[in-house]
């Protein structure tokens, strides 16, 4: 998951940096030292739009403006629940623990992507070495040079999605045709949920309020579907309605979720029941995605076989053809 200053483009800060960058201010806020120089310290993580923002963060601070307001003024860089918690830091006087719980988000959030590139680390070795392998015959004569013209444009192709997943708009699409694509569609759901009940927990335990704390949660999810729930859920809240009875009305927060949130608020303990609702979650959807790659060496063995067998063709098509012009002269 990525973090950007522009609207429409994104060249990104990533969850593992902004972990780090947060994990960091919050060890030393709580050794005593003040707000401006902690974010000054720790503006040696992450790309140089990240590091100058922290700067300009310390030097407004240390001139009185709340960190918070300043944050604000950045649009995408910072993404809504930053600082919707560090403001509620700054009204309780526990700064501190407002860094260490967005160090915990981030973190459960770079989880996810690694948890999800961990399954795709062995077909993209596997597609990518074939890709070489038909350059390389092919550039050396083996093959047809029609490969390689094919490979080329698949190449551009490749390289023309990625630059467009920059956009924010071909994100919201690519997430749409996600939600109908066979067991990814339930993964993402899935994740998306989990990364709502852990941002709004987190934020529940902040002290943020309900209602902004729904607010700010939204950006996070990046799921249609969950989304519109979460529009519902607010809707709910804000007509007086309770956390668990807003979510039991939608049927898209699985009943463990809609359990615990029930049991965890008449408790008291709304943050803890989100946060576990989020574990609980992560950790089936990484379940499923590790027995699902099983599958992907049988798979991988099937592509390589097949570009085996298209590469043979290839060459003795053309070693034939040469034959038959030699015979025909």
């Amino acid at each position: 998951m990525t973090y950007s200053p522009a609207a429409a483009f994104t060249p990104g800060v990533s969850a593992k940096v902004l972990a780090l960058a947060f994990h960091e201010i919050a060890t030393m806020l709580t050794a005593g030292m003040p707000l401006n120089q902690a974010l000054d310290a720790a503006s040696h993580h992450g790309p140089p739009h990240f590091q100058r923002a922290l700067r300009n963060l310390a030097h407004s601070t240390a001139q009185g403006t709340p960190v918070s307001e300043t944050m604000r003024g950045y649009g995408g860089l910072f993404h809504p629940i930053i600082p919707a918690i560090i403001g509620s830091g700054e009204q309780s006087g526990n700064l501190d623990h407002s860094f260490a719980l967005l160090a915990e988000f981030f973190e459960a959030e770079d989880q996810l992507r690694r948890t999800v590139q961990s399954a795709l680390i062995y077909p993209t070795i596997v597609v990518v070495f074939a890709i070489i392998v038909v350059g390389v015959l092919s550039w050396i004569g083996f093959m047809s040079g029609a490969w390689a013209t094919r490979l080329m444009i698949v190449l551009a192709v490749a390289a023309g999605i990625w630059l467009l997943m920059r956009f924010r708009l071909v994100q919201r699409g690519a997430r749409y045709i996600s939600m109908f694509l066979p067991f990814f569609g339930v993964i993402m759901q899935q994740l998306s949920i989990a990364r709502f009940c852990t941002a709004f927990g987190l934020q529940v335990r902040a002290g943020v309020p309900f209602l902004e704390g729904l607010q700010t949660t939204r950006p996070v999810i990046q799921h249609p579907i969950v989304e519109r729930a979460v529009d519902f859920l607010y809707a709910g809240v804000r007509n007086g309605n309770t956390v668990e009875d807003s979510i039991r009305a939608q049927p898209v927060f699985p009943p463990i979720v809609q359990n615990l949130v029930g049991s965890g608020e008449a408790a008291g303990s709304l943050d803890d029941a989100l946060l576990k609702s989020a574990e609980y979650l992560r950790r089936d959807a990484e379940f499923k995605i590790k027995a699902a790659s099983k599958f992907a060496g049988p798979v991988m063995v099937i592509v390589v076989g097949i570009i085996v067998a298209l590469i043979l063709i290839s060459f003795w098509s053309s070693y034939f053809g040469q034959i038959m012009s030699v015979l025909e002269q």
